[in-house]
């Protein structure tokens, strides 16, 4: 069944304001994310939390999709992150669960011809942003909630396997320098 975002989930802005060293909420920013929406970089902005942003907290299983600039990946935020807002350059994206899963949309919009729709809607000006209205007029195919269940399982088994492949490459590298130190000091020492 193929759905518009806008009838399967309620979307906000981030909120704008300008970061503190300490605070008490992580305000998160597109530099602290990957072009695969995995949060890489230590939190190193926060806000204060008050009445004022208290809208703006995130709640579990909402999105976040960067919706200005070259890169438009998307997170799902889960509570166990800790308190947290999203900065103005995200589209806050709160899915109703019972049509949707958060981390099946979040899959659907890191695939790569969803990022390339992205990238055109936001073409023609010199910082690419996507209309509100063009993120909830985007329609994807959702099948049952079943098979986005599959799907997830699919992406974390292979999110698995790319951290082992990682770790294999550091292990292979430092084999690797071990052996040539080696190699190199037995000829100094003879």
């Amino acid at each position: 069944m193929k759905v518009r975002i806008g009838d399967v989930s309620q979307l906000q802005f981030g909120l704008y304001a300008k970061p503190i060293e300490h605070g008490s909420v992580a305000y998160l920013q597109a530099k602290h994310f990957d072009d695969w929406g995995n949060q890489t970089n230590e939190l190193d902005t926060f806000i204060q939390f008050d009445q004022k942003n208290e809208a703006h907290l995130l709640e579990d299983g909402d999105i976040l999709l960067a919706g200005k600039g070259m890169r438009n990946f998307a997170w799902t935020y889960h509570k166990d992150f800790g308190p947290a807002m999203a900065s103005s350059i995200f589209f806050v994206i709160k899915p109703d669960r019972t049509k949707v899963l958060p981390e099946f949309l979040t899959t659907i919009f890191n695939m790569p011809q969803t990022q390339e729709h992205f990238q055109i809607l936001g073409s023609g000006s010199s910082i690419p942003s996507i209309r509100k209205s063009e993120l909830e007029a985007f329609t994807v195919k959702l099948p049952s909630l079943e098979l986005q269940e599959k799907a997830i399982g699919i992406k974390q088994l292979h999110y698995k396997d790319m951290d082992l492949s990682k770790k294999i490459l550091s292990e292979k590298q430092r084999v690797y320098q071990a052996v040539i130190k080696n190699i190199i000091y037995q000829q100094h020492d003879e």
